[in-house]
């Protein structure tokens, strides 16, 4: 999972200048210190050789923060940093639950 959050931080950090949002400061700010969070927690997670999960909490948390963001810093009608940063939480949301709760639910 650390490529994909690694891959996602990557695409968070570059959205402003790449989709054109980096004269907003709150959505540029916003992009970069999720994108740098979901670095960090992939590089830690990469090198971590331990059994732990806290580096899929805080991704599942920057995840829902990125998706919360725009509409409480105000930004929301900055179409291209909605969708990036809504787009890029939903997807850290899922990949951190599939690697936090791995249990399929059980039919019968």
């Amino acid at each position: 999972m650390y490529l994909l959050t690694g891959f996602l931080g990557i695409i968070a950090i570059v959205s402003p200048y790449l989709f054109g949002y980096n004269d907003d400061a709150i959505a540029l700010w916003t992009s970069l210190i999720i994108g740098v969070v979901l670095m960090a927690a992939s590089i830690f997670e990469g090198i971590a050789a331990d059994r732990e999960k806290w580096e899929y909490w805080v991704v599942g948390v920057a995840g829902l923060m990125a998706i919360l963001s725009p509409f409480v810093l105000g930004f929301s009608t900055l179409t291209p940093a909605l969708w990036t940063l809504v787009i890029i939480g939903g997807v850290t949301i899922l990949a951190a639950w599939m690697k936090l709760f791995p249990e399929r639910p059980r039919y019968r």
